[in-house]
């Protein structure tokens, strides 16, 4: 028994076991702060969030397009927060990883002086073989930093993806479009940024009236039913004004199409105003006699004759007879 005692103490005498154990603590040291810093980060997301100035719509209507777009511009805190946020997560990990690794290099006797001035050798090669991945960090760090986009918004990346925005990482930004489908798109291959959320949004909106109508009363019924349509609670909240007449947008042999425009709140309600504006247009234009016109084809047929093969020595088809009118009376005698 003693012998073998002494050989598992031998078997152990040159296992590091206080380096391991020093690096254990470490490791969870690390993840403790990340832990926290993580908490903290997010608890200041939201605390700087709950702090946004919010402007209602009533409050911004017949405001200049500038102070509008100011006014709301400082509404998007929220959308700030939840980017820098992940800005901060991100580069926590980063560093207190880093720092650990380095740590743990050190406990085990491994010089780490000449590894940091042999590491900018290599990342100069990485980097140069690891452009792209490099670009990507830039152009996230860019993106946020500039607030090209948050979370929440409505964006189109590049042409490549139309949607709201789920995550915005330093390498790349998730999003889902409106079919439900996710995107991860790499920042750097994002030449330019369409967002749809900052500010204030046009919905412009299309509808034919009937050529002859008189466009002096359709323009008083569009913009009847546009204050109509702000004064309604479910609409106040979504428009910056009322739905107005704007003008003829183009002529047709049928009809004339009027394009009728209005400011509204960008925070998803895009397509939903539009499509909400063409059905209380068209119930009140159809309320006032103005139906949407609709385009005629004219089809004419004529009778085609059949190509009877006639076999030699068989007769021809006979003649065709004559229509059977009954007891009609020519067209040029009066009926009774």
């Amino acid at each position: 028994m003693d012998s073998f005692l002494s050989d598992v103490g031998d078997i152990f005498s040159g296992f590091p076991v206080e380096a391991i154990l020093r690096s254990i603590v470490v490791i969870l040291i690390a993840a403790v702060i990340q832990f926290l810093g993580s908490r903290s980060i997010r608890r200041f997301a939201r605390a700087f969030a709950k702090r946004k100035p919010t402007a209602r719509p009533s409050q911004l209507r017949g405001a200049s397009d500038d102070v509008m777009a100011h006014t709301l511009m400082d509404d998007r805190q929220e959308q700030r927060a939840h980017a820098l946020g992940s800005l901060a997560h991100s580069a926590l990990v980063l560093f207190v990883w880093g720092v650990a690794v380095i740590t743990i290099l050190s406990i085990f006797g491994i010089n780490v002086a000449p590894l940091l001035a042999s590491a900018a050798v290599v990342t100069a090669v990485v980097g140069f073989g690891a452009q792209q991945f490099i670009a990507d960090y830039l152009a996230g760090i860019a993106m946020i930093f500039e607030d090209q986009l948050g979370i929440g918004d409505t964006v189109n990346l590049g042409g490549t993806v139309l949607g709201e925005v789920e995550e915005t990482a330093l390498r790349y930004t998730r999003v889902r479009d409106y079919w439900g489908t996710v995107w991860y798109v790499r920042n750097g291959t994002i030449n330019f940024v369409q967002n749809m959320s900052q500010g204030w949004y046009y919905s412009l909106v299309e509808i034919p009236v009937p050529y002859d109508a008189d466009l002096e009363k359709v323009q008083q019924v569009i913009n009847a039913a546009g204050k109509d349509m702000e004064a309604d609670p479910d609409c106040n909240s979504m428009l910056l004004g009322a739905p107005y007449f704007s003008a003829v947008e183009s002529v047709t042999g049928t009809s004339v199409v009027v394009r009728i425009n209005t400011k509204i709140v960008p925070d998803g309600n895009q397509w939903y105003v539009g499509r909400l504006i063409r059905q209380r247009m068209k119930e009140a234009l159809d309320a006032a006699g103005f139906h949407i016109p609709l385009d005629g084809i004219q089809v004419r047929t004529a009778p085609v004759a059949a190509e009877v093969q006639q076999r030699p020595g068989q007769p021809g088809p006979a003649p065709a007879a004559p229509p059977h009118h009954g007891a009609q009376r020519p067209p040029e005698q009066p009926a009774p």
